[in-house]
């Protein structure tokens, strides 16, 4: 039953009071109000449920009157003799309760009766953990009345306390002193004989170790995961809820006093790890279903790690849990139920991009839910069975480690799968490249047959192409001549030749460029030069000779074009005549090392384009150089793509003008490959060098 008023406290405070005076003092008159077990080895161990209650001063010696033998209270005297019944209360009840004084210590007594000849069996009783510590009496009734001291000290931790008295009927006493928390004791006493009670605590902490030892294992199994999968974050939310379990668990029951009997082990393990398990669950939870935390979840969060926090600070303060058992304790049943709502919408919401199979990581999740929620009503006094938290939480390790399974099992018979395709694909390859190997080593094979006959084959066009260069010089008195010619390819598509006309003592000079490079332009070179045929006819009127070439190549460039340029030496005089057809200027080096540049107007020979061409007059002096090139040397380029260019060419005759042709050609070609490094050549190149001597003696 529950109080309601003071006063109906304090008379039945009072009443109970006399009631313990008179067993202490084995008072006739009074016997008090217990209820009575009578013990039957046959049916044991008993679980002691209903025991006789009242709540004491701190200081009254009733708090442990039966560990001492006799006592006397001169205060209790005046105490009336009622009789009103007294409270009948189970002590893991206690919460369900009104808040009692907090000065005041509670009293339990419970009869137990043997048959005559059961006294010899010795008895013991198991004492759940308390957690505002309790300390357990024993009184023998009948002639030979004793008070007998069971305990030394109080204790909280779980304990087993032998039973000392062997008369028919015993009174058992449990006295627990005060705690201002939402709980006093995790627990009833447990009746029964040595070797049971020494059973039912064997269990008990075999539970909690086996519960332990797997939640850890499941910390070191998921954590390893982790390590292995860094992107899977929920297995490290998971190892964490699994290590916490593992900390917080035997702390909830009490074991964790033997490693520290202090009531921070469970304030801090049992009450503040506890409040703090939801966050890692919603992390969990959030890490499979891909969700996002939003603010709501914050705030769920925030105020978890506040309630976390509080029952820690608030007995570091106190001593006690006075505010977190009327305020915060409610506060956090509530928050947990809007933090439940919010996993089931994460739940629903999400349901579609849950990474692991959904109906086994959902049946888990609710599970521990539920589980969860009810361990904290039975921790607040509300349920009186044990909580199966651990049960559930298994079950959801269980559960979550089947589905993590099942998606692994999925990824491998992908990768067998992809492993099968790629060695079939492997296979098929190999044959395809065994039969391509085969195919290319043919093709190799002609293409090599074929390349030797077309190296044989531009061998003998080189050799035709070299046979169309001037084979010999003329030897003229006056005149120095020489020249040189880089093909790119072992054919190109330069040309140049010399003419000298012993009848009007007139030298030809010419030098052409067909676009391109190779055969195609080797073989315009020799149309070419075919052209040219006895051209000493057109020697005084060079434009002449260009439009003859022009009017021969009609329809037969196909796509080629071709620049020249013809110069036409008097030897008698030293009058020269030059025309050009888009060619690079022709220079003239003075013998003073003067260089100069004469274009004539006139494009380049191309079908497509009809044109005229003009031919300008150069006096030349003893001494003086005439010197023809191919673009091939201008636009030699180096390593840095930079162009040799006109101005380094003049430059370069400007330093030689005194050589002769010949050496002058080897300063040019050295020079432009000197310039060019480690690049290979880009074009063809030509050069024709002539040097007037003078009028002829």
């Amino acid at each position: 039953m529950k109080t309601k008023t003071n006063w109906k406290r304090l008379v039945s405070g009072s009443v109970l009071s006399l009631c313990g005076i008179a067993l202490c003092f084995g008072l006739e008159a009074q016997e008090p109000k217990t209820l009575t077990t009578k013990w039957d080895p046959a049916h044991g161990p008993y679980e002691l449920s209903d025991w006789v209650f009242t709540q004491l001063p701190i200081g009254s010696p009733l708090t442990r009157a039966f560990a001492f033998e006799k006592f006397q209270d001169p205060n209790l005297k005046d105490l009336k003799s009622n009789s009103l019944n007294a409270p009948i209360l189970s002590p893991s009840r206690i919460g369900e309760m009104d808040r009692f004084d907090k000065d005041s210590a509670y009293v339990f007594l419970h009869s137990i009766k043997k048959k005559k000849e059961d006294e010899d069996i010795l008895l013991s009783a198991y004492i759940p953990f308390c957690p505002s510590r309790c300390f357990f009496s024993v009184q023998s009734k009948g002639p030979n009345e004793t008070i007998v001291p069971s305990e030394l000290w109080e204790s909280s931790k779980p304990r087993i306390v032998p039973i000392a008295s062997q008369s028919e009927e015993i009174v058992l006493a449990l006295s627990l002193f005060p705690f201002e928390g939402p709980r006093n004791i995790m627990g009833n006493p447990i009746l029964g004989t040595v070797s049971e009670i020494q059973t039912v605590y064997l269990l008990k902490a075999l539970r909690v170790l086996l519960f332990s030892v797997l939640e850890l294992f499941s910390f070191v199994f998921f954590a390893f995961i982790y390590i292995r999968r860094r992107s899977d974050k929920f297995n490290l939310s998971f190892a964490l809820l699994n290590l916490s379990m593992a900390i917080w668990y035997p702390s909830y029951e009490g074991w964790t006093q033997y490693l520290v009997d202090s009531p921070w082990t469970w304030v801090i393990f049992g009450y503040s790890l506890g409040a703090f398990l939801p966050i890692l669950f919603y992390e969990f939870t959030i890490g499979i279903f891909q969700a996002p935390v939003g603010r709501f979840g914050r705030l769920l969060q925030f105020l978890f790690i506040l309630l976390t926090i509080w029952p820690t600070l608030e007995f570091a303060i106190t001593g006690g849990h006075a505010y977190f058992g009327k305020i915060a304790f409610q506060t956090f049943l509530i928050v947990l139920v809007f933090f439940y709502g919010n996993t089931l919408y994460i739940f629903y919401r999400y349901r579609r991009s849950s990474v692991l199979s959904y109906p086994w990581v959902v049946s888990g999740l609710i599970l521990v839910a539920i589980s969860s929620f009810y361990t904290v009503l039975s921790f607040a006094g509300f349920s009186k069975s044990q909580p199966w938290v651990n049960e559930s939480f298994l079950g959801l390790t269980l559960l979550f480690s089947l589905a993590l399974a099942k998606r692994y099992a999925e990824v491998f018979r992908a990768l067998e799968k992809s492993q099968l395709k790629l060695k079939l694909l492997n296979e098929s390859l190999e044959s395809k490249v065994v039969e391509r190997t085969r195919i290319i080593e043919l093709q190799k094979a002609e293409l090599i047959q074929k390349g030797r006959i077309l190296e044989k084959d531009l061998s003998i066009a080189g050799k035709i192409q070299n046979a169309l260069l001037p084979r010999e010089l003329p030897v003229i008195s006056n005149v120095s001549i020489s020249y040189r010619y880089l093909p790119m390819m072992e054919v190109g598509g330069d040309l140049l030749d010399v003419l000298y006309d012993p009848k009007t003592n007139c030298l030809g000079m010419f030098i052409g460029d067909v676009t391109g490079h190779g055969v195609s332009a080797a073989l315009l070179a020799s149309m070419l030069k075919m052209t040219l045929g006895e051209w000493s006819k057109r020697l005084q009127d060079p434009s002449s000779l260009l439009l003859h070439i022009r009017e021969q190549f009609e329809g037969k460039l196909d796509g080629h074009f071709i620049t020249a340029t013809l110069v036409t030496l008097d030897l008698n005089n030293g009058h020269a005549l030059i025309a050009n057809a888009g060619h690079p200027e022709c220079l003239v080096l003075r013998k003073q090392g003067l260089v100069e540049f004469y274009r004539p107007k006139g494009v380049a020979i191309y079908e497509a384009i009809p044109t005229t061409y003009q031919t300008e007059a150069v006096e030349l002096s003893p001494g003086d150089k005439i010197v023809l090139y191919t673009d091939g040397i201008p636009d030699s380029r180096n390593s840095n793509g930079e162009f040799f260019g006109e101005d380094r060419l003049a430059d370069l005759f400007k330093r030689n003008s005194e050589s002769p042709p010949e050496t002058l050609c080897d300063f040019v070609i050295k020079g432009v490959q000197s310039f060019q490094g480690e690049s290979h050549l880009q074009d063809d190149m030509a050069l024709l060098v002539v040097e007037f001597l003078g009028k002829p003696e």
